[in-house]
């Protein structure tokens, strides 16, 4: 067993990942995403995508101190930019307040 985020998780002999009683089937691109901070595109389908939103969502890992009433965490990290930022581009954080968040500090 890991941990994902605020919640156990298992994986039972065939691959498939098992969290808060709800069974994920295992996939090579589903696999990918919870495992690599780099995902190729390519690699991946859209229902990979849909269970791993759900993995996030049920996971609060996406969320500042895995809180489920708080913003999501921004990263300048690969995975953060190219993945979960689209998953979840319409919800708590306007696109100016999220480009605020990953502006670098200027140096004076």
């Amino acid at each position: 067993m890991f941990i994902i985020g605020d919640s156990q998780v298992s994986v039972n002999r065939d691959g498939n990942i098992h969290i808060r009683d709800v069974k994920f089937p295992a996939t090579k691109g589903l696999w990918k995403l919870l495992t690599r901070k780099k995902v190729d595109k390519y690699s991946v389908t859209r229902d990979d995508l849909k269970q791993y939103k759900t993995i996030l969502e049920m996971t609060n890992v996406h969320l500042e101190g895995y809180n489920p009433n708080a913003n999501i965490h921004t990263s300048k990290g690969n995975k953060f930019r190219d993945v979960i930022s689209k998953l979840f581009s319409t919800t708590r954080h306007s696109s100016t307040a999220a480009a605020a968040l990953r502006r670098e500090w200027v140096r004076y």
